[in-house]
Protein backbone atom coordinates (compact mmCIF):
# COMPACT_ATOMS: atom_id res chain seq x y z
CA UNK A 1 0.00 0.00 0.00
CA UNK A 2 2.85 2.19 0.64
CA UNK A 3 4.15 1.89 -2.81
CA UNK A 4 0.92 2.89 -4.56
CA UNK A 5 1.42 6.46 -5.99
CA UNK A 6 -1.47 8.40 -6.92
CA UNK A 7 -2.71 7.74 -11.25
CA UNK A 8 -1.59 10.26 -13.47
CA UNK A 9 -3.97 10.96 -16.54
CA UNK A 10 -2.34 12.94 -18.99
CA UNK A 11 -4.99 13.47 -21.48
CA UNK A 12 -8.75 13.76 -20.42
CA UNK A 13 -11.59 12.08 -22.23
CA UNK A 14 -13.77 15.17 -22.56
CA UNK A 15 -10.91 16.59 -25.05
CA UNK A 16 -11.43 13.79 -27.15
CA UNK A 17 -15.10 13.99 -27.19
CA UNK A 18 -15.17 17.35 -27.60
CA UNK A 19 -12.37 17.16 -30.43
CA UNK A 20 -14.65 14.31 -32.19
CA UNK A 21 -17.72 17.07 -31.56
CA UNK A 22 -16.14 19.31 -33.54
CA UNK A 23 -15.05 17.50 -36.21
CA UNK A 24 -18.61 16.07 -37.00
CA UNK A 25 -20.19 19.05 -36.97
CA UNK A 26 -17.90 20.65 -39.63
CA UNK A 27 -18.59 17.69 -42.30
CA UNK A 28 -22.27 19.05 -41.31
CA UNK A 29 -21.95 22.52 -41.68
CA UNK A 30 -19.87 21.73 -45.09
CA UNK A 31 -23.10 19.43 -46.23
CA UNK A 32 -25.90 22.31 -45.13
CA UNK A 33 -23.24 24.73 -47.72
CA UNK A 34 -24.03 22.76 -50.47
CA UNK A 35 -27.27 23.09 -49.89
CA UNK A 36 -27.45 26.38 -49.04
CA UNK A 37 -25.96 27.07 -52.67
CA UNK A 38 -29.39 25.82 -54.35
CA UNK A 39 -31.70 28.75 -52.90
CA UNK A 40 -29.13 31.76 -53.64
CA UNK A 41 -28.61 30.45 -56.87
CA UNK A 42 -32.67 30.59 -57.75
CA UNK A 43 -32.52 34.04 -56.13
CA UNK A 44 -29.46 34.91 -57.89
CA UNK A 45 -31.41 34.65 -60.96
CA UNK A 46 -34.58 36.28 -60.31
CA UNK A 47 -32.10 38.81 -59.24
CA UNK A 48 -31.13 38.42 -62.44
CA UNK A 49 -34.12 38.25 -64.32
CA UNK A 50 -35.50 41.55 -63.08
CA UNK A 51 -32.30 43.79 -63.63
CA UNK A 52 -31.98 42.40 -67.29
CA UNK A 53 -35.94 42.55 -68.15
CA UNK A 54 -37.94 45.12 -67.95
CA UNK A 55 -40.86 45.98 -66.30
CA UNK A 56 -40.10 42.97 -63.57
CA UNK A 57 -39.12 43.14 -59.71
CA UNK A 58 -37.63 40.08 -57.55
CA UNK A 59 -40.84 39.76 -55.43
CA UNK A 60 -42.98 39.45 -58.90
CA UNK A 61 -40.66 36.64 -60.71
CA UNK A 62 -40.02 34.62 -57.33
CA UNK A 63 -43.64 34.24 -57.26
CA UNK A 64 -44.24 33.66 -60.86
CA UNK A 65 -41.75 30.99 -60.44
CA UNK A 66 -43.03 29.50 -57.08
CA UNK A 67 -46.41 29.36 -58.71
CA UNK A 68 -45.11 27.24 -61.53
CA UNK A 69 -42.81 25.19 -59.47
CA UNK A 70 -45.14 24.93 -56.46
CA UNK A 71 -43.72 21.94 -54.40
CA UNK A 72 -39.46 22.84 -55.82
CA UNK A 73 -40.20 26.50 -54.13
CA UNK A 74 -41.62 24.77 -51.10
CA UNK A 75 -39.11 22.40 -50.74
CA UNK A 76 -36.16 24.63 -51.14
CA UNK A 77 -37.20 28.03 -50.04
CA UNK A 78 -39.50 26.55 -46.44
CA UNK A 79 -38.64 23.02 -45.51
CA UNK A 80 -34.58 22.88 -46.40
CA UNK A 81 -34.30 26.24 -44.78
CA UNK A 82 -36.23 24.84 -41.53
CA UNK A 83 -34.41 21.65 -41.11
CA UNK A 84 -30.90 23.18 -41.84
CA UNK A 85 -31.75 25.94 -39.08
CA UNK A 86 -32.38 23.03 -36.41
CA UNK A 87 -29.59 20.91 -37.61
CA UNK A 88 -27.34 24.07 -37.03
CA UNK A 89 -28.66 25.20 -33.84
CA UNK A 90 -28.90 21.47 -32.24
CA UNK A 91 -24.94 21.48 -33.70
CA UNK A 92 -24.08 24.46 -31.97
CA UNK A 93 -25.70 23.17 -28.49
CA UNK A 94 -23.93 19.89 -28.75
CA UNK A 95 -20.36 22.03 -29.18
CA UNK A 96 -21.48 24.07 -26.29
CA UNK A 97 -22.33 21.43 -23.76
CA UNK A 98 -18.95 19.89 -24.48
CA UNK A 99 -16.53 22.73 -24.36
CA UNK A 100 -18.12 24.15 -21.22
CA UNK A 101 -18.70 27.75 -21.60
CA UNK A 102 -19.42 30.39 -24.30
CA UNK A 103 -17.53 33.06 -23.76
CA UNK A 104 -14.27 31.22 -25.23
CA UNK A 105 -12.47 32.04 -28.49
CA UNK A 106 -12.38 28.53 -29.77
CA UNK A 107 -15.78 27.87 -29.01
CA UNK A 108 -16.73 30.91 -31.17
CA UNK A 109 -13.97 29.79 -33.87
CA UNK A 110 -15.50 26.35 -33.98
CA UNK A 111 -19.46 27.83 -34.53
CA UNK A 112 -18.78 30.10 -36.69
CA UNK A 113 -19.37 28.30 -39.63
CA UNK A 114 -22.50 27.03 -37.75
CA UNK A 115 -23.75 30.46 -37.05
CA UNK A 116 -22.99 31.89 -40.96
CA UNK A 117 -25.73 29.04 -42.25
CA UNK A 118 -28.13 30.10 -39.46
CA UNK A 119 -27.91 33.46 -40.48
CA UNK A 120 -28.10 32.46 -44.44
CA UNK A 121 -31.19 30.17 -44.11
CA UNK A 122 -32.88 32.81 -41.87
CA UNK A 123 -32.29 35.78 -45.35
CA UNK A 124 -33.83 32.48 -47.10
CA UNK A 125 -36.66 32.40 -45.67
CA UNK A 126 -37.47 35.88 -45.34
CA UNK A 127 -36.92 35.83 -49.01
CA UNK A 128 -39.54 33.24 -49.26
CA UNK A 129 -42.07 35.09 -46.77
CA UNK A 130 -42.27 37.95 -48.82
Amino acid sequence: MIQMTKPEITQLKHQDLFADAITKEKDKSVLSWWWLTIPIYIIAMLLMKSIYMPHTTLISNFHEWAGKDKYSSILFFLILPIVFIIINLISVRRIYFLSGSLMTIRFVKSIWYNISIIIFFLFVLIIYSL
